[in-house]
């Protein structure tokens, strides 16, 4: 992280928050019985008042790259298997492509691979139904509360009326990590992904796993340990068919 800060830096100001790259906050140094151990603080690519419903973390690589039960997060091949689109129509596609070519550029300069997507779906049909479920739950609770409040006769408090609270969509907006689908599609989404894991250089551990991967699974394989040109390019040919 301290090789590339100086020139992490003046990237991220030259770009002026237009870039899908980690906003890095704070770096710690704790020591515990003598054992040093090494922070990074950095924003959440999700929106915090979203429920994400999906969870992928997308390389462009296809090999060792699904789902587990040790691994749940979702991966390259499952987003293919699904068929799963980014839908967010074309000026902000070409917005996002735009942005993830200079960022996996500027990773690629610095000799940086096996960086990943990270992204997160909000399906919004079903975030309204989670909410309803939830406030029913909720206006039980209340009524079970209020019954036992109200046989206080002598009581003079009133009751609070809570205004209705706006929708959880109407209360986010756009910005670098965060994306609504297209107007035009039925099935509205809300997206969240950035760019993780881009502090791995490829030194001669990378080159050594690149080689062992190669003899298993053959030269043509997709695997995810490669130079990091090789990697940006193939990476950025995932996204483009990703963003539609």
């Amino acid at each position: 992280m301290h090789s590339i800060l100086n020139v992490y830096y003046n990237y991220a100001v030259e770009k002026a928050g237009q870039t899908l790259l980690p906003q890095y906050l704070a770096m710690y140094k704790i020591t515990v019985s003598s054992i040093e151990y090494h922070m990074i603080v950095m924003k959440n690519v999700f929106a915090v008042n979203l429920r994400i419903h999906k969870k992928y973390d997308l390389k462009g690589s296809k090999v060792d790259r699904a789902a587990t039960d040790k691994d749940p997060t979702l991966k390259d091949c499952d987003f293919l298997n699904e068929d799963m689109k980014i839908r967010v129509g074309e000026e902000k596609r070409k917005h996002i492509l735009a942005m993830l070519e200079s960022d996996v550029q500027f990773l690629s300069q610095l000799k940086i691979m096996d960086y990943s997507l990270l992204l997160g779906t909000h399906n919004v049909a079903q975030g309204h139904e989670e909410r309803e479920m939830d406030e029913e739950h909720s206006s039980s609770d209340d009524l079970l509360d209020g019954e036992e409040f109200n046989n206080n006769k002598d009581s003079d408090v009133p009751m609070e009326i809570e205004e209705e609270e706006e929708e959880v969509e109407d209360q986010i907006y756009e910005n670098g990590y965060t994306y609504f689908s297209d107007p035009a599609i039925s099935n509205k989404e809300v997206y969240c992904f950035g760019l993780i894991d881009v502090l791995t250089k490829y030194n001669a551990t990378k080159r050594a796993a690149h080689t062992a991967k190669t003899m298993k699974h053959g030269s043509g394989a997709e695997i995810s340990t490669v130079r990091p040109e090789s990697y940006s390019k193939r990476f950025l040919e995932f996204m483009s068919n990703a963003f539609v």
